[in-house]
């Protein structure tokens, strides 16, 4: 598959701006942002030059999907030996100064990831080179300048292109077979792990994924009481039965070739009470607000506030206890990913941009409700890419 275009011209565009000959960058998500290409167990190391070149130094055994993922340049290196035990490290040391020195980079500016950041899981482990890529590029080049560039990697992740949004649409389409079980899935007496595990077969079942070279994802059930819970930082199924009357959340970050989503559907076992239609009510009510205020140049916190305001409106405003979103695409369940759909946020909305917009209500011992989409910001205003 031919390397992103438009992704190309704005990273050659970022890298003239600030003066560097090249970027080498080994974390799974900025080696899918800079070669398309989404490695498995995470010591691929990508190498992107001034010139426009990209190279990726993959594992022998990752060379097929990286074929198939990516038109960059590969080198395959052998990660382990039969009659030597070996590190990470010391296998890539020999392929990177070599490709180094190949291409011209020995005197080089450099940009790096070096400071601490967020990476979604692209197998059970994932390696982690931290200082040693560095360390092997001083060692082997004195002149080399090495700079961090996390913050410029973060503000290119925040707008997608036409053919990253795309396998976003595509992502939501696959993760969309998952919620369609819900009905069937959630009834009385059936345990949260017995319905996170019926909704995560149907979606591993479909055939919408063939298109993918890899495509799984996590779904998690939260019921009753432990449905306020979720207001926290991560999702967590227990083996809780469920009951009439329980509000149940449903939420799933589901991922294809390393483009992710963040969605949370809530189900009322039975007839909802009075207050459980309220709660709907009000949340739905704050999402439109929330939609209807996103078009290029606002400012994200005044989409928080508008979700926010509606639900303060109903007298949910101190159970909505998060900001609204944020950026959803290279990683889910980042808070710190941009735009920040908070009120403190700092962010301008810009065409491309995605994130989720989760207006939710919590009340512990209860139960939670909350409704989560992934949008993306258009020309004219915003598509809602879970719209199931």
């Amino acid at each position: 598959m031919a390397i992103d275009p438009e992704r190309h011209s704005r990273i050659l565009a970022m890298m003239r701006e600030e003066k560097l000959d090249a970027l080498v960058c080994s974390s799974p998500t900025e080696v899918l942002l800079l070669t398309g290409y989404w490695p498995v167990i995470g010591t691929s190391v990508a190498i992107f030059t001034r010139e426009g070149e990209v190279h990726v130094l993959v594992p022998s055994d990752e060379r097929e999907i990286a074929e198939k993922s990516s038109s960059a340049v590969l080198t395959a290196f052998s990660p382990g030996e039969l009659y030597a035990l070996t590190t990470p490290q010391t296998a890539i040391a020999e392929p990177l100064t070599s490709l180094c020195t190949q291409i011209s980079l020995t005197a080089a500016t450099i940009g790096m990831e070096r400071e601490q950041g967020l990476q979604p899981a692209s197998y059970a482990v994932t390696a982690s080179y931290r200082s040693a890529l560095a360390d092997i590029l001083r060692g082997a080049f004195p002149q080399i300048e090495i700079r961090a560039v996390d913050t410029l990697l973060e503000r290119l992740k925040a707008s997608k292109t036409v053919i990253e949004l795309e396998k976003m649409r595509v992502t939501a389409m696959i993760a969309s077979t998952g919620f369609d079980a819900m009905t069937e899935g959630i009834r009385p007496g059936l345990r949260e792990a017995e319905i996170a595990g019926f909704l995560q077969m149907n979606f591993e079942r479909t055939s919408l994924a063939r298109q993918m070279q890899r495509s799984y994802g996590f779904f998690y059930c939260m019921s009753g009481p432990n449905s306020a819970t979720a207001a926290a930082a991560y999702a967590r199924t227990r083996q809780r039965e469920v009951c009439i009357g329980d509000l149940v959340m449903i939420h799933a970050n589901t991922c294809g070739d390393g483009y992710w989503t963040d969605i949370t559907r809530t189900r009322t076992v039975g007839e909802p009470s009075e207050k459980q239609t309220r709660m709907r009510e009000a949340i739905m009510e704050a999402r439109q607000a929330a939609l209807d205020s996103i078009r290029p140049g606002v400012h994200a916190q005044q989409v928080d506030r508008a979700a926010r305001s509606v639900l303060e409106k109903h007298g949910f405003g101190p159970q909505f206890k998060h900001g609204l979103g944020h950026g959803v695409g290279f990683a889910a369940a980042n808070t710190n990913g941009r735009p920040r759909i908070h009120p403190a946020s700092p962010d301008i909305l810009e065409v491309g941009m995605t994130f989720n917009v989760e207006p939710a209500i919590y009340f512990d011992e209860y139960g939670g409700m909350r409704h989560c989409d992934v949008v993306a910001v258009t020309n004219s205003g915003v598509e809602v890419l879970t719209q199931f």
